[in-house]
């Protein structure tokens, strides 16, 4: 079953995950909604969708298969089937084939443009009593060397369903087979009203099939990124009917053009004139690393031609690595318009070594790969020899004898091969999927290359933000518009099934929660700040409880002290203001009497070695460190943002213990203005990883959670990026999981597991063995008390995983309990975050937003728009970034992380994050752009929580986020969890360029060793069991 497939049948999962004794009855709704706040009235940007009309459709499996001349086509990639166009192109092919009523009743089906088709009624086939027929079509030649292709399509009916099934399942009526029965209908409509979206070639396709990116509405983000802006459709059950999410969407992508003019961009040489030094140097006319002369200078004209680009350094290949890895390219040395999928980088043209098959030496022409691939080890020509011969034209041998190889370079084989075509043979290859390796030169990437949101930059951020976070009046008459345009009424496909759809957005009632109280400690002048617009002032507040005072420590400095690290007066002011703010807080951080031990990077060596060299001057010959201890905490200064997951790798990882580390940029510690605004908030990051508490909520009429009776646990995996889609195989790499649970009976503080899992495997495979350490490190906290309830915050779960992954998950968690003490049994209740979802809240009266025209934090919805039956709620609390402030002003770069948009699957990893700025008056706080609920469907509740306990107990959360002075969209141990898979991934990102070389090391490393290096101890020390990652 394909993902968009499982995500239907998850919108009516039953009401029991498993079979039998294992049977974990999942989540119902406690009761008729809560009563607790004061009543909003909303919008949303769902549509009303009715039925009329004959409303029975006909459900047919489709199978497209290309068939085969003999010598002329090569097969089709294991598993797979043709891609989304073809399959378009085919099943546009049938319905043209057949202008008879046929025709007519295909021209009005919907297909899902994989293996799904719906009609109005059942069609009249010839074949298995008129529920089967095969087809054969035709698609005309694409080029002179790709002539025409039949395929055959067969259509096998699989049932006959009334839509009004949806009714009573919106009614949550109980009747045999109606989950199913609904969870085909929903597919059905849903691909009914994307039918048409999907033949619109300007448009890009992603989000699953639900979201449709213009390619004419391109907004430029520098360094080859662009922006795209368009629409989200999908089609949702609700407690009070069927209705279409409709949203405006926008998501970066690489631009389109020559790879090498792309890539040039990525790296920042769009304005390079070159960068190659003329006249050859070692390698005489080739240039060095080139041929001398002979076959591959005459092609490429020379390496070391005056204005030839320059080979791409280490750092920039391993940005365009993971940039680039999985981008769909066309070869434009030959004619052949298929698409490729860029896997990584080799070496120059003039040095990458291949095996090709031995043409004089083998039976048959095909025995060699055209780009420069290992042939089959069995003599067999593989796929791609296949596909590259017919390209060709040639004939393939299918002898089994074994074919002789030879040794050549790729600059050696392409000068041989297609000898008019000129490259540079310094310049890198291209890695493409089943080996092959062709010149940069040589290759055009297509549309439709997303960039992951942590793949920009700062700036590119920025940009992006200015394009995509429209406010609520712009973003609501966006929606609208996109209603109107929308291929829903008359004459539409739509219309003939009998659809009527809204043309005004949903109405419904919320409410708005009080703010909890926020506690810092007693002996503040001002122990409980007044919360306002969901934040609040820390100014006259003392952390509730400061860290232990702060006595080793030190400060490297990555930037070159005579171009642009700080002056050591600027460095002595930024420590009197950070151990003065410091003081303000109730921190004791005490300046050596030897002065601030400081190092410097001399940009030439490994970046561990000033780490090492200040953890030396600390723990070596210190008369203030007789005891030799470890150092607490080393402050990093960084010139380049990028450098950031580098040192924090080096800290984390490859010293002899590892180390806690706080990173600054030069840019704000040269500001003398806001530098105490600037302290104030790395401290609060500071205190948190020194296992200090800044603040904690008042928690008071949520049952069953008094301090030390209840545990908090939050999950979240992180999924590789690039071309490892579900399916891809062992290619896509490792996944990431962590899990993070409160450390203390006040669940404030957190520690965290670490684990790699396999690639694209959601639900966490060693959660048995991360809670269980978890819930003991809580117990010892407890004095030996063993919490009585345990709530888990998932983050990351789709719809379409919420019965796996509540199963294997639930079964581990009660797994870790019976391993503790078998006469333990806490009441667990499990709940799935989801800020990847699409509904979209307004004020219906302008009086009850604030004054970007935004919901109040706090806001709640319960009803009208819920699952029919889950026990599920809608919150929104957070506010993004800040429009104004008293006496700071952002930066590009301090700008990003406050822009961590609810739909992003990853939080920014940029240094400077200020996630809550201490000290900025909440009267300033300003939303940019439209604010997002997040989702909490709760899928197990073994406490019996109401509605308003929930709910209460959720928004309460929200105000305790360590390294904030305001509410946040996700609870903290959601939050948390997301932020150490997404640091935790970037320990072990492969640095390698080249893919066999990085998956390797990937699949030797044992899954727990994040965090055994973490968890290294030295004289009691262990970062592994702090905050390391706040």
């Amino acid at each position: 079953m394909d993902r968009l497939t499982a995500e239907f049948k998850a919108l009516a999962f039953t009401s029991y995950s498993g079979q039998g004794a294992d049977a974990i009855p999942l989540g119902k709704r406690p009761d008729a909604g809560g009563k607790l706040g004061r009543p909003i009235q909303l919008r949303a940007n769902l549509f009303r969708l009715k039925f009329k009309g004959n409303s029975s459709i006909a459900h047919y499996d489709v199978k497209i298969s290309q068939v085969r001349t003999k010598g002329s086509k090569s097969p089709g990639p294991a598993g797979g089937g043709p891609n989304r166009q073809t399959s378009i192109d085919v099943w546009d092919a049938l319905v043209e084939s057949n202008p008879d009523g046929l025709g007519a009743a295909l021209r009005q089906a919907a297909f899902d443009c994989r293996q799904n088709a719906f009609t109005l009624g059942r069609l009249n086939l010839a074949e298995g009593n008129g529920a089967s027929k095969t087809f054969r079509v035709t698609l005309p030649a694409e080029t002179e060397t790709r002539p025409a292709r039949e395929y055959d399509v067969k259509l096998t009916l699989a049932q006959v369903l009334d839509l009004k099934v949806l009714e009573a399942f919106c009614n949550n009526q109980r009747a045999p087979n109606l989950q199913d029965l609904a969870a085909t209908a929903i597919m059905a409509l849903d691909v009914l009203l994307r039918h048409a979206m999907f033949r619109k070639t300007e448009y890009v396709v992603s989000g699953a099939g639900r979201k449709f990116l213009n390619t004419q509405q391109a907004v430029q983000l520098g360094q080859g990124a662009q922006v795209l802006a368009g629409l989200f459709q999908s089609v949702r059950p609700t407690a009070t009917g069927m209705v279409v999410n409709l949203d405006s969407a926008y998501s970066p992508y690489i631009i389109t053009g020559k790879l090498l003019q792309v890539c040039n961009a990525i790296v920042g040489r769009e304005q390079q004139a070159g960068g190659m030094p003329a006249g050859g140097g070692r390698g005489g006319r080739g240039g060095r690393g080139g041929a001398r002369g002979g076959a591959a200078f005459a092609a490429s004209g020379g390496g070391g031609r005056p204005g030839a680009p320059a080979p791409f350094n280490q750092y920039e290949l391993i940005h365009l690595k993971k940039m680039l890895r999985g981008a769909k390219v066309r070869v434009t040395h030959r004619i052949d318009r298929r698409p490729f999928a860029v896997i990584g980088f080799g070496q120059p043209a003039g040095r990458q070594i291949i095996k090709i098959a031995d043409r004089s030496a083998s039976k048959g022409k095909g025995g060699a790969n055209g780009d420069g691939k290992k042939a089959g080890s069995n003599g067999k020509p593989t796929a791609a020899d296949a596909a590259l011969a017919a390209a060709r034209g040639e004939a393939m041998s299918f002898e089994r004898e074994k074919v002789p190889e030879k040794t050549t370079t790729v600059a050696e084989y392409f000068a041989t091969t297609y000898k008019d075509k000129k490259f540079n043979p310094e310049l890198q290859c291209v890695e493409l999927r089943g080996g092959q390796f062709v010149p940069i030169e040589f290759l055009e990437l297509l549309q439709g290359a997303a960039i992951p949101p942590t793949r920009l930059n700062a700036i590119q951020a920025s940009a992006m933000i200015n394009v995509a976070a429209k406010p609520p009046a712009e973003r609501l008459a966006a929606i609208q518009q996109i209603r109107q345009q929308a291929d829903f009424g008359p004459g539409s496909t739509a219309q003939q099934w009998g659809l009527e759809i809204e043309t005004d957005l949903l109405k419904l009632s919320g409410r708005l929660l009080p703010p909890p109280k926020v506690l810092y400690n007693p002996s503040s002048k001002t122990a409980a700040p007044n919360v306002r617009f969901g934040a609040w002032n820390l100014v006259e507040s003392k952390f509730l409880v400061p860290a232990a005072p702060l006595t080793r420590w030190g400060c490297v400095v990555f930037a070159d002290p005579q171009r642009d690290a700080p002056p050591p007066a600027v460095l002595a002011f930024f420590k009197d203001m950070l151990l003065k703010q410091a003081a303000l807080r109730g921190m004791n951080i005490q300046m050596p009497k030897s002065g601030l031990k400081l190092e410097y990077w001399n940009g030439q060596e490994d970046k561990s070695a000033p780490l090492n060299r200040l953890a030396g001057k600390i723990v070596q010959n210190n008369p203030e460190n007789p005891q030799k201890n470890p150092p607490q905490l080393l402050f990093c200064i960084l010139r380049d943002p990028k450098e950031y997951d580098d040192v924090k790798r080096k800290a984390a990882l490859e010293l002899p213990i590892a180390i806690p580390t706080q990173v600054m940029l030069t840019k704000n510690i040269f500001k003398p203005k806001g530098v105490d605004q600037y302290c104030g908030n790395l401290l609060l990051k500071v205190n948190a990883k020194l296992s200090g508490i800044n603040s904690t909520v008042d928690l008071a009429g949520v049952p069953r959670f008094t301090a030390g009776k209840a545990m908090l646990l939050g999950a979240d995996v992180t999924h590789p990026t690039g071309f490892g889609t579900p399916g891809a195989g062992e290619e896509v790499g490792s996944s990431i999981a962590a899990v993070v649970g409160s450390s203390e009976p006040t669940n404030m503080r957190y520690a965290a597991q670490v684990r790699e899992q396999a690639g694209r495997k959601e639900s966490i495979t060693d959660l048995a063995v991360m809670s269980e350490t978890l819930i003991r490190q809580f117990i010892a906290s407890n004095r030996g008390n063993k919490p009585e309830t345990i709530v888990m915050f998932r983050d990351g779960v789709s719809e379409g995983q919420w019965a796996p992954v509540v199963h294997a998950e639930v079964s581990a968690l009660k797994q870790a309990f019976g391993a503790i003490d078998r006469a333990w049994k806490p009441k667990l209740t499990y709940i799935v975050c989801m800020k990847r979802q699409n509904v979209r809240l307004f004020c219906a009266n302008p009086q009850d937003a604030d004054r970007t025209g935004n919901l109040p934090p706090g806001v709640v919805v319960d009803q009208t728009i819920t699952h029919p039956y889950v026990f599920d709620f809608f919150r929104t609390s957070h506010l993004r970034r800040p429009a104004r402030f008293s006496s700071i002003k952002l930066t590009s770069y301090l700008s990003l992380p406050w822009t961590r948009s609810a739909s992003s699957r990853r939080v920014s990893r940029d240094p400077v994050s200020l996630a809550g700025l201490a000290f900025a008056d909440p009267r300033y706080y300003r939303l940019k752009g439209t604010a997002k609920p997040t989702r909490y469907v709760v899928l197990l509740d073994e406490n019996g929580y109401k509605s308003d306990e929930l709910q209460k107990m959720t928004n309460s959360l929200s105000f305790s986020f360590a390294r904030a002075t305001r509410s946040t969209s996700l609870v903290p141990p959601a939050y948390y969890a997301d932020i150490v898979a997404t640091k935790a991934r970037s320990f072990v990102s492969n640095d390698d360029v080249s893919s066999a070389a990085g998956l390797a090391q990937a699949k030797a490393r044992d899954p727990m060793y994040i965090q055994q290096r973490l968890d290294r101890e030295m004289k009691g020390q262990k970062m592994g069991s702090t905050m390391w990652f706040i």
